[in-house]
């Protein structure tokens, strides 16, 4: 007799709806499972993000619900919007006097 191993249900943290752990991360701040798509070929919910941190060098995984909240510390968000890009002066032209 072989039985095949049933892929594991989990709810969605975010939406409340059924997720599989194949489409599916875990949040690196609630320790809650969220919908990820982790495919391009395909259409699926998402209700979370994953990103590279720059300080860490590491993969981060955060759902929809604490985005707004510590995860976008480590995603370098702030509820200031960034500051205007400042202008670049033009080049000095320099004069120099003549030698006698």
């Amino acid at each position: 007799m072989t039985t095949e191993a049933q892929p594991q249900v989990f709810t969605c943290i975010v939406c409340a709806d059924a997720v599989d752990v194949r489409m599916s991360a875990e949040c690196n701040w609630c320790d809650g499972r969220y919908h990820l798509n982790q495919r391009n070929d395909i259409e699926a919910k998402d209700c979370g993000e994953v990103w590279i941190d720059d300080q860490y060098l590491a993969l981060q995984f955060a759902c929809q619900n604490c985005l707004s909240g510590p995860a976008a510390a480590s995603r370098g968000v702030t509820g200031t919007p960034a500051p205007a890009p400042r202008r670049q002066a033009a080049p000095r032209l320099r004069r120099y006097r003549k030698r006698a």
